[in-house]
C-alpha cells in the first residue's frame, strides 16, 4: 500500500488507485469476504473495485484526480478493514 501513497506523491494519483484496486483484487482472489465486513468497508472496497482500470493521461480527462490526502485516508481505512 506505500506503493500507493509513493505514486500519488510522484504526480500519479490515478496510477494509484490502480495499485489499490489491484491490492483489493488480489486479496478477493484469495477469498476475502467482504459480507462479514460492516458497511462502510463494504462500500469502500465495490467502490475501488468500480474504479476505471484507465492510466492517469486518459483518466485525468474524463475524472478529477484524488488528493494525496485522499488516497492516504482510502489507504487507511482499508487497512482497517483488511485487519
Amino acid at each position: 500500500m506505500e506503493e500507493a501513497i509513493n505514486l500519488a506523491k510522484m504526480g500519479k494519483p490515478l496510477m494509484a488507485m490502480l495499485v489499490i484496486k489491484s491490492y483489493v483484487q488480489d486479496k478477493m482472489d484469495e477469498g476475502l469476504d467482504i459480507n462479514k465486513m460492516d458497511k462502510v468497508c463494504r462500500d469502500l472496497i465495490s467502490a475501488i473495485l468500480a474504479t476505471p482500470s484507465v492510466n492517469d493521461e486518459s483518466w485525468r480527462v474524463f475524472l478529477p484526480s484524488p488528493s494525496i490526502e485522499e488516497i492516504e485516508a482510502v489507504v487507511q481505512k482499508l487497512k482497517e478493514c483488511l485487519g
